[in-house]
């Protein structure tokens, strides 16, 4: 039921399945026809078709996903984008084969762009092979929406259109900051969850990104002092929170304890600027921040900004790329 390219391309986007299969397949559905009118090969469509159990596949199918492009099966695209997050993709990870899969991808530029369970390849692909990905829109929630997001859209073009980019967060407060390191991070639960394996990049002096959906507020703190106490808050230059969306209120939870209170109970634990207003997360508009890049950090009168540079980006070929195609 998925679309294939009808006309030549010089571009190609290959689909992943490594987390949970879909709800409502007309989305990708969507999605991929935005991107052949805006010049894409559609490679891997197959994939979005996929369910067994509560995954997008089998662990074979989801693994054949990567293998296909270290094997000769497949080439290696310009952009590979997941259908959804969900959970899964910690099934896989001891089993891909990383020096092939990080080689490939560096010496053809292709650009991993994700979010949600895709924070585990992410960080195992910077972990292994200094792999830089995006965190930004995937299939079924942004460019499959019935409109995506113009923020979202915008952020994502500017990101892959330039060597070099800046990026704004408001807090309401003047931020005194001017600090650099490696950019990295994304969903809270899932680096949580790498804590203490071979797949959770070592970071120091880093720029460390957060968000979560549906978890309860205790359980965002318990996360958050979790990373406290194993370091990795600690060597860290600033740590930056997206959007804690979804939390549902526990019944011990008394008046006053909201994220906000969450935040403060670290901040002053901590001697790292901690600071929230980052557009990231399971939200309509979001920004794409490039995984293993660098970074400045830098305060203003209401917040603070981000120049990011040293990442992969489509370079020439975003000037053949259609952007107006995704706002249709």
């Amino acid at each position: 039921m998925f679309p294939t390219a009808t006309m030549p391309s010089s571009l190609r986007l290959r689909v992943l399945a490594s987390g949970g299969p879909l709800q409502d397949p007309s989305r990708v559905e969507r999605a991929l026809l935005r991107f052949e009118q805006a010049g894409f090969a559609i490679d891997n469509a197959i994939a979005a078709d996929r369910r067994f159990g509560r995954f997008a596949g089998t662990d074979e199918e989801r693994l054949a996903d990567f293998s296909c492009l270290t094997d000769g099966g497949a080439p290696m695209p310009d952009l590979l984008i997941p259908t959804r997050g969900g959970y899964g993709m910690v099934r896989l990870l001891g089993d891909l084969d990383y020096p092939a899969l990080c080689r490939g991808m560096k010496e053809s530029g292709a650009i991993l762009c994700g979010y949600s369970d895709v924070t585990a390849l992410q960080m195992a692909l910077l972990a292994k092979g200094g792999i830089v990905s995006f965190s930004g829109p995937m299939l079924n929630s942004d460019f499959g929406a019935p409109r995506m997001s113009r923020f979202t859209l915008d952020r994502f073009r500017l990101a892959l259109s330039n060597p070099v980019f800046r990026v704004e967060a408001k807090t309401g407060r003047s931020e005194s900051l001017d600090l650099e390191g490696t950019l990295w991070g994304g969903n809270l639960a899932v680096i949580c969850q790498l804590v203490g394996t071979p797949y959770l990049p070592a970071i120091e002096g880093g720029i460390l990104f957060l968000e979560d959906v549906g978890e309860e507020l205790y359980r965002i703190e318990r996360m958050l002092f979790q990373l406290f106490h194993s370091g990795i808050l600690a060597r860290q230059k600033a740590v930056l929170i997206g959007r804690i969306t979804g939390s549902k209120p526990d019944f011990y939870d008394p008046d006053g304890y909201t994220i906000t209170a969450v935040l403060e109970a670290i901040r002053r634990r901590l001697d790292v600027p901690v600071l929230d207003g980052l557009a990231i997360g399971h939200v309509p508009d979001i920004l794409s921040l490039p995984v293993g890049a660098h970074a400045r950090l830098t305060g203003a009168e209401d917040g603070y900004a981000l120049e990011i540079g040293g990442y992969p980006w489509l370079e020439e070929r975003a000037a053949r790329v259609n952007w107006e195609a995704f706002a249709q």
